[in-house]
């Protein structure tokens, strides 16, 4: 089986980065993650990068670097997070799909939302490629 992408953003505003609730589907709904989603047939995963965020959010964005590292979702779904910005101009991240709530986490709140169980390595990693000092998660996050 090969490995799919599935593209998540560590889409930043100075500090702060945004994190988005799950309304869908039911397993997932209320813990937060990285806004993103799978990487189609002939995309880079750069260019997926910004038709998600433009579906799920109805933002403009620009890709940064990708963040070292991926991490596995559930087979043959492999995470991997790239930095983004929001465009000159862009519209202010909207929960469009799939969630039901956004939040601009500054370094001393990335750890007040329970994170899906996935996604806290990769936002760590995020922190630590960004030079943000955050603490670490909370131990005894309920299982995903």
């Amino acid at each position: 089986m090969t490995e799919r992408i599935v593209v998540g953003a560590a889409l930043v505003d100075g500090e702060r980065l945004l994190a988005a609730r799950r309304s869908a589907p039911a397993e997932l709904a209320g813990r937060w993650e990285l806004p993103g989603g799978k990487v189609e047939a002939g995309e880079t995963p750069e260019a997926a990068l910004v038709r998600e965020l433009r579906e799920e959010l109805g933002v403009a964005a620009e890709p940064g670097e990708r963040v070292p590292g991926q991490w596995p979702l559930r087979p043959p779904l492999v995470l991997q997070v790239w930095t983004a910005r929001l465009r000159p101009g862009s519209a202010a991240p909207e929960p469009l799909e799939d969630h039901d709530a956004l939040r601009w986490l500054t370094p001393a709140q990335v750890w007040d939302v329970p994170w899906l169980d996935q996604d806290v390595p990769a936002v760590e990693q995020v922190l630590a490629h960004l030079g943000i000092e955050a603490g670490t998660p909370a131990s005894g996050t309920e299982p995903g």
